[in-house]
């Protein structure tokens, strides 16, 4: 080839495209296409000069887009001509630290098929090696300590190689070429206790501790009623389902009913907890819901484990709604205060930031995100803005993940869990700090929910930077119109459990016109004077002497909000002659007195009432456990007149939804929907209301990459804030 046709550019790749093997993915595409120039991972893109004739560096362009790494996403490419260089072959240079483009750091890559099968060979020189792993799998962000994602940056540091992984990690051809986590028996992290002796214990019915990618989890046989009650009492959790960690898929189809989409979710590299209906069981424990936390193993370690004893509980080491234990110094303290933990597997390798593993559930045919943690965080997401400058969302206050924007890209933090706890908050205010040097944000603006008594709204205030209010719901419908991209004007449906309204009432039952950053109510849930306080969320029969109350003073027949008709469910609860609601009697007095009472439009109240009205659950012993029972009932083949009426109930409001959205459309024209809140996950509720949308010609749309629950908020705050800046607020 002659030398005037030759170019050389420079190519910048924005995407998951550290810690995957990219640049090793790289360097074998050019040496089979004979490309000479170089790459390197800086800051947290990577990028690549090459020269060539232009039409073979477009095929070389095409050629790492169509074969990337199995993990690798590639967000966004940018190709610019540079003076023509000579190069004498290809070659992976050592990473710099970049200039301010959006960096990225992949999240957490569960053990790849690759991996499985050596685990297993006896002939492999990492047979029952716990931490194998290569250019496609293993720990990213909990080792991570800063960017590039290089060795030398991470806990694996503490790990010097030995000169057999030194040999592949050099070797161009090898499948571990450049894998940072690289490690063998001979140099690699050991166990602290065998696998043998762990599993010895658990079939003995004990609890013990694991300790895992993103943190310490606590273990023991869920089909054994002694070792669960065990755990949690250690917990300090009587009700909540337990998440069961199973040796394969063909293990969950034993318990589990599973679809291709769930299989498929099952396995990816996230190894996500996903919600999936159980078949009939006698276990207790697999009893508890319709529904089992199901996920598979991350870690070579936890195949080995479950190799041994299979199913396993595991679930994070804390007491229930305080963060996960991730050092062996807070484990062993825990396990001094606790005596029925009877062992640790533990290691040496050092995690660096806490991350619980996320949840998910297939909705609609699609996955779902109900947390998202472990596997995903802090992958960002992609928001359509020209707006260039750097926010803080805060969040909210229950479930929390915050958020940090730089340019189009909006970071999302793991999850965290409520706010109520100082060890939460210190725990949160140190990943924004570490976050944002990660990414090299400085943010220029802060956004948090307009309740005042909030916590989150409190460090928003005392971030010293401008500060943007946001209504909850209509965060919540943002975050649906960030994920879509929607365009014009959006019916936002975001019904949840509790939000600080604009005039002061508590809102949850809302339907507003949403736009760019503004949003119209249009509608909501009749008001209803509501007992106010913590434990009136906990205890659903309050919520159902709240509606009782308001329908003897003739809710029905009020003309402001949408009512629901309860008159069915009213005479099933009158019949119920051993209804017995210790303080009833005090609570309607204080109810008709005002005392402790706000007006609220929440239709998670709402849920709780009906599921107190009918008798299926009186109390939340966990958040969400009425609404959870009430759908259970709803989805009972055999539901008796109780189990009827709640099937009822949910397609009134599914009805409700279809009714008011058509209203709103024939007075605004709009037909886009966009369905959120915590009572969306709900899955009776959604699918049934997004078949009514589409069969009446709507477009609904509704969140996938973060929950629909307070999880997903910071995303809907980010985007109200880069709309509003895009629209000059603050200028």
């Amino acid at each position: 080839m002659s030398t005037n046709k030759l170019v050389t550019e420079k190519i910048k790749l924005w995407g998951i495209v550290q810690g995957v093997g990219f640049r090793p993915f790289v360097a074998k595409i050019a040496d089979r296409l004979g490309m000479k120039g170089e790459v390197l991972n800086i800051g947290g893109l990577v990028e690549i000069t090459v020269t060539d004739e232009p039409r073979q560096i477009d095929a070389f362009v095409r050629t790492i887009e169509e074969e990337k790494p199995a993990p690798a996403e590639i967000v966004h490419i940018k190709r610019s001509r540079q003076p023509v260089q000579e190069f004498s072959g290809f070659t992976i240079l050592d990473s710099g630290y970049g200039d301010d483009e959006a960096a990225m750091i992949p999240a957490d890559l569960a053990i790849c098929p690759q991996c499985q099968k050596e685990l297993r060979d006896p002939d492999n020189p990492r047979y029952r090696h716990p931490f194998i792993s290569c250019m496609i799998c293993g720990p990213r962000y909990t080792i991570i300590d800063r960017i590039p994602y290089d060795r030398d940056n991470t806990t694996m540091i503490d790990f010097p190689m030995c000169d057999f992984c030194e040999g592949e990690y050099t070797n161009l051809h090898d499948r571990r070429y450049h894998a940072q986590t690289i490690s063998c028996h001979n140099c690699g992290p050991v166990l602290s206790m065998s696998v043998e002796e762990g599993a010895a214990l658990l079939k003995a019915g004990e609890v013990i501790a694991f300790k895992s990618m993103g943190g310490y989890n606590l273990l023991c046989d869920p089909l054994n009623d002694r070792a669960v009650e065990k755990l949690r009492e250690i917990k300090k959790r009587e009700q909540k389902p337990f998440a069961v960690m199973f040796r394969d898929l063909q293990q969950i189809r034993e318990f589990c009913y599973v679809s291709e989409t769930e299989e498929r979710l099952l396995s990816s590299s996230a190894r996500p907890i996903l919600l999936l209906e159980h078949r009939p069981s006698d276990s207790k424990e697999i009893n508890r819901s319709r529904f089992i936390g199901s996920f598979l193993p991350s870690m070579g370690a936890q195949y080995l484990l479950l190799d041994q004893i299979s199913p396993l509980i595991v679930t994070s080491a804390n007491l229930s709604e305080m963060p996960i234990i991730k050092d062996d110094e807070e484990m062993e303290a825990m396990m001094r205060r606790q005596p029925l933990i009877k062992g640790s597997i533990s290691n040496k390798r050092r995690i660096q930031v806490r991350v619980d593993d996320s949840v998910a559930r297939v909705i609609d045919g699609q996955p779902q995100m109900i947390r998202r943690s472990k596997g995903y965080a802090p992958v960002p997401l992609y928001v359509n803005t020209d707006f260039d400058g750097q926010i803080l969302a805060v969040g909210g206050q229950l479930k929390n993940s915050f958020a940090l924007t730089k340019g189009p890209f909006v970071y999302m933090s793991q999850y965290f869990g409520d706010m109520d706890s100082v060890e939460n908050q210190r725990i949160y205010e140190e990943q924004i700090d570490r976050m944002g040097g990660l990414f090299r944000i400085q943010p220029q603006l802060a956004v948090c929910d307009l309740h005042p008594l909030y916590y989150t709204t409190a460090y928003g205030e005392k971030t010293g930077l401008p500060l943007l209010r946001v209504q909850h719901h209509h965060a919540h419908v943002a975050s649906v119109m960030a994920e879509h991209d929607l365009k014009g004007p959006v019916i936002g449906v975001s019904f949840d459990g509790t939000g600080y309204g604009t005039d002061g009432a508590i809102w949850g039952g809302e339907f507003l016109l949403c736009e760019g950053g503004e949003f119209e109510r249009i509608d909501h849930l009749r008001y209803v004077k509501m007992l106010g306080g913590d434990s009136s969320m906990k205890e659903g029969w309050k919520s159902a002497v709240s509606y009782l109350v308001a329908w003897e003073n003739g809710y029905a027949d009020e003309k402001e909000g949408l009512a629901v008709d309860l008159s069915e469910i009213m005479e099933f609860a009158g019949t119920q002659k051993e209804r017995s609601w210790q303080g009833e009697e005090l609570a309607r007095k204080a109810i008709s007195a005002g005392i402790n009472t706000i007006q609220s439009s929440s239709m998670g109240r709402l849920f709780d009432g009906v599921a107190a009205l009918l008798g299926i659950k009186e109390r939340n012993d966990y958040e969400g456990q009425c609404a959870i029972m009430l759908e259970d009932a709803a989805a009972d083949p055999a539901p008796g007149r109780a189990g009827k009426l709640a099937r009822d109930f949910h397609h009134q409001i599914a009805k409700l939804i279809l009714n008011t959205c058509e209203e709103i459309r024939k007075e605004r024209g709009v037909s886009q929907v966009a369905l959120t809140g915590g009572v969306f996950q709900n899955k009776i509720l959604m699918e049934e209301s997004l078949e009514l949308l589409r069969k009446h010609g709507f477009s609904p749309y509704y969140n996938i990459s973060v929950s629909p629950n307070d999880g997903g908020i910071a995303l809907g705050q980010a985007y109200i804030a880069l709309k509003k800046k895009e629209a000059g607020y603050g200028d």
